[in-house]
């Protein structure tokens, strides 16, 4: 038996969004504990003498992956509908700890989600993050619209510079 569609999308995009983490040489893992809608968090480390230190840091991540999103038509944006739930989850302000969503965009055909080569291997499409601290409340029932940049790439330069923001007191 094999995994569901939506499981094997969700393990991709923590496969992106981990490796995205290494790249940019930060820690990353799932929290400990129970899940209340926090997928993966990412925590900043520094060598202090010969040993790496965790610096307390910390990023959380809830992650999508989703064929099911558009493609705004100035090609500005990318358009998803987010579930109330996780929305409701990421605009709250009195977070201790950041959060933002990353949207793991995945072509329609199954066969292009990953490709393994001896040479490469390649996870078709990218991610994009957002956060939705501060937005207002929905009244919607089910899903709620989102508008991600696609200036938002999440890349190993963007997370850096998310990072740095948390390091100096801000939010992404």
């Amino acid at each position: 038996m094999s995994l569901t569609r939506q499981h094997t999308q969700e393990d991709l995009s923590l496969a992106y969004i981990s490796a995205v983490a290494a790249k940019a040489g930060y820690n990353c893992g799932r929290p400990s504990g129970h899940d209340y809608g926090i997928d993966l968090e990412i925590g900043d480390v520094a060598q202090i003498g010969q040993r790496r230190v965790d610096l307390g840091y910390r990023l959380h991540i809830q992650a999508k992956a989703s064929r099911n999103f558009i493609i705004s038509d100035d090609d500005k944006c990318i358009l998803y509908d987010l579930k109330i739930a996780a929305y409701n989850m990421l605009i709250l302000e009195d977070r201790g700890t950041p959060a933002i969503l990353v949207l793991y965009c995945m072509p329609s055909d199954e066969d292009d989600w990953l490709s393994v080569y001896e040479e490469y291997t390649i996870l078709k499409h990218c991610g994009y993050w957002i956060s939705l601290r501060w937005m207002p409340a929905s009244t919607n029932k089910e899903t709620q619209r989102i508008e991600i940049p696609k200036g938002q790439m999440f890349t190993d330069s963007s997370l850096k510079s998310l990072m740095d923001r948390i390091k100096g007191g801000g939010y992404p």
